[in-house]
């Protein structure tokens, strides 16, 4: 059974990517009722009009209404799911956590499926048949758990299985933290963490007349501090055959918070490795260019996590990688074999000796790769020396062709 890819949407683009780049289904916020509340999520139109844009191409969209609300936000919740119902717009599940959220959008969309966010830590069978009685149709399994765990829960055929293949994960069990909420009052479970675990950490003397700014200490010794709280994040390539073999329905790359660019590079990466195991089980080999893409966007040290027992999962000296690629543009067009692009970030034409810009294409298998162009004109055919933000500009002289819905990078 192949797999369904299932990416992140926290905005229209970054649906447009994941579509382009090879994603089967995106889950995307309606509103602040999920829990990437400072997400662009999509407001009931810009929901509506993503549904209607991912069924045009055959795709999924699952919507996010994931928080734990109290009854003043459960009537929010429950309005503006009726407002969604006036346009006939229904998303082709619901992701929810909690049993009043279940009940609100079983009533407003009663033959829509639901699916059961980790957030509500769904570990053994016997869970999975009460939400089963409940109405849901796929279990959304905890990261804590390992592949053979997984392989069981999913032969025993109760409901679907979704399991995350990539992304950040969360010191907190699947997510239940209230650690931002004690420390500045952004609630995590309403979609407002401001995660603490990120930060950097000291041991601090409780004794009367200490100075906090003096004698406070890291709790390891480095010039950085330490990072207590910090997990490295999920990439799952080098055991994706395992993975697949388990029998879960659905692999899911976190991200909702992250950029388009971010969006189209995992997917690009787990659409190809998805597809290399299907095609030659016995030949599934990772392929240098997933882990130079991977590396290539924000993120941190990559573990395998729980699945298969990496004994260290923390990263204590640092929050994040730095980027190895920089967004410059997405080819909107292609007019009489020339680009069209939509400059993102200021650029020139790759001169003698200048470094190439690099491609990630959307066409299926095909790797990233360096492109070389003469000039940049404006549309009208005007030479510019330099493609400006926000513009749309034409590229002159490609050594290679481009597609619509490829992105051009440079190295940070």
């Amino acid at each position: 059974m192949t797999p369904e890819l299932l990416a992140p949407a926290g905005s229209f683009v970054c649906a447009e990517a994941a579509f382009a780049h090879g994603a089967d289904a995106v889950y995307a916020g309606i509103g602040r009722f999920n829990l990437r509340a400072h997400s662009p999520n999509f407001d009931v139109d810009e929901f509506a009009e993503l549904v209607d844009f991912a069924v045009d191409k055959g795709k999924r969209v699952y919507g996010v209404a994931n928080i734990m609300p109290d009854d003043r936000t459960l009537a929010e919740l429950e309005d503006t799911l009726a407002q969604l119902a006036n346009r006939r717009r229904a998303p082709h599940a619901f992701i929810i956590s909690d049993p009043g959220v279940l009940s609100v959008a079983r009533q407003i969309f009663p033959g829509t499926p639901i699916h059961l966010s980790t957030q509500s830590g769904c570990f053994n069978s016997a869970a999975m048949r009460f939400w089963r009685d409940c109405g849901v149709s796929r279990v959304i399994l905890p990261r804590e758990l390992n592949i053979e765990q997984i392989r069981h829960l999913s032969s025993l055929d109760i409901m679907e299985t979704e399991i995350f293949v990539h992304g950040a994960m969360c010191v907190s069990v699947s997510g239940r933290c209230l650690l931002g909420a004690y420390i500045n009052r952004r609630h995590p479970n309403l979609g407002d963490c401001p995660q603490p675990c990120r930060l950097r950490y000291r041991i601090i003397p409780n004794a009367q007349g200490v100075d906090l700014q003096q004698d406070g200490f890291d709790a390891e010794e480095s010039a950085e501090g330490v990072y207590l709280l910090n997990s490295k994040d999920l990439c799952t390539t080098a055991i994706l055959p395992a993975l697949i073999e388990s029998g879960a329905a659905s692999f899911k790359i976190e991200g909702r918070s992250k950029s388009a660019h971010y969006v189209a590079s995992a997917v690009k990466v787990y659409r190809d490795a998805i597809d290399t195991y299907i095609d030659n089980p016995r030949g599934y080999r990772p392929k240098n260019w997933w882990a130079a893409e991977l590396d290539a966007v924000d993120h941190r040290p990559y573990t395998t996590g729980f699945y298969d027992g990496d004994p260290i999962m923390q990263e204590q000296f640092a929050s994040k990688a730095q980027a190895g690629f920089r967004l410059i543009g997405t080819v909107k067009a292609v007019v009489d074999g020339r680009p069209v692009v939509d400059v993102k970030n200021i650029f020139s034409a790759a001169g003698e000796g200048a470094e190439p810009v690099n491609v990630l294409p959307v066409k299926k298998g095909q790797p990233p790769f360096d492109l070389r162009f003469e000039s940049i004109t404006e549309l009208d055919g005007t030479d510019c020396r330099q493609a400006c933000p926000n513009r749309l500009v034409v590229l002159r002289g490609c050594s290679k062709n481009l597609r619509v819905g490829d992105m051009l990078r440079v190295k940070s």
